[in-house]
């Protein structure tokens, strides 16, 4: 069978699992990877940007991902992070060359079209998301039906927050280095409130990618966590114009603008509706006193002579904080 004749089957078998009411799928049928190389090849030597998703887990950062596939210019994978790490040709962060950095763009191009909902990864479409979130996917049908990939992709994502973040950080990268070898990476985070981004992976069971953690050791991840988030943003100092955060309070259009301009997209009011119409703030109840001075002192000692940023991580989980705090549970 020809390539282009199994693409279109595929492609169609992609429209029937995300038209179909009943469950949300979970996979969808991967493209034939070497039917449409080419194809990927050509899109990947037009992108004026690869984003890379730090941080921990539970961190927004699959809302956040989500919502960038909603941009016409954006293609996002998620997760995959074996698939690419693993792999010598794809795995550009050790002993970086501009081959391996070619070679995983054209993979991630690939295989975001397809995949299986977890680890395994692929298409953000099969995250929770979109699995979870009615408004997302109506946003995304309504402008690009059942198309996984972009036709005029100027920005290719990748969310494998913790995972990279725990690879560069041990084999401490230098960042000198590596932006004066390739002029398209960006690296992006979102700031969620500490102690519920704890609590999360923790109520989702996820604290043993952490290594050898229970249920309670709460505090021993809240320190992961933030120490994760001053790495990142002690990084910003240095490379003001390769790493972008956003606080979950803080997401409205002016960000949303800055967000694309970081990548290189187009501005998109659409987008930016479509996105704000989706993100919902909701009020939930306060911690107890204990758990709020024994964050406040964590992060006093954590950004320590940084008094802005301390003021900043402390309104995230101040009572004048609750009425606008993210609580999406992605």
């Amino acid at each position: 069978m020809r390539s282009w004749t199994k693409e279109r089957l595929r492609r169609l078998r992609v429209a029937k699992a995300l038209s179909t009411s009943g469950e949300y799928p979970k996979s969808l049928p991967n493209p034939d990877f070497a039917g449409q190389y080419q194809n990927s090849e050509k899109l990947a030597n037009g992108l004026a940007t690869v984003g890379v998703f730090l941080g921990p887990y539970r961190n927004l950062t699959t809302l956040t991902a989500s919502f960038l596939f909603l941009h016409p210019e954006c293609q996002v994978l998620n997760h995959a992070g074996s698939r690419i790490l693993e792999d010598e040709s794809t795995n550009f962060f050790v002993g970086y060359s501009d081959r391996k950095f070619q070679e995983f763009c054209r993979q991630a191009i690939l295989i975001s079209q397809g995949g299986t909902r977890g680890t395994y990864g692929g298409s953000v479409v099969l995250s929770h998301a979109f699995a979870e979130h009615e408004s997302m996917r109506n946003s995304f049908a309504k402008r690009y039906g059942t198309n996984l990939l972009k036709k005029k992709m100027r920005s290719l994502v990748w969310k494998e927050s913790y995972r990279v973040t725990r690879l560069l950080r041990e084999q401490k990268t230098d960042f000198g280095d590596l932006f004066a070898n390739n002029a398209h990476l960006r690296f992006v985070m979102p700031i969620r409130n500490p102690i519920d981004c704890a609590q999360s992976i923790i109520k989702k069971g996820m604290q043993k990618k952490y290594g050898d953690l229970s249920t309670d050791d709460y505090l021993k991840l809240l320190d992961i966590n933030l120490d994760a988030m001053k790495w990142f943003l002690e990084l910003q100092d240095r490379h003001p114009d390769r790493f972008f955060h956003f606080y979950q309070d803080q997401l409205d259009a002016n960000v949303l603008e800055e967000l694309a301009t970081f990548l290189g997209l187009s501005k998109d009011e659409r987008w930016i509706r479509d996105t704000l119409g989706i993100y919902k703030l909701r009020r939930r109840d306060e911690y107890g006193p204990n758990v709020v001075s024994q964050y406040e002192r964590r992060i006093a000692n954590v950004f320590a002579g940084k008094a802005e940023v301390i003021a900043r991580f402390n309104e995230l989980v101040s009572p004048l904080a609750v009425n606008r705090r993210a609580q999406n549970e992605i």
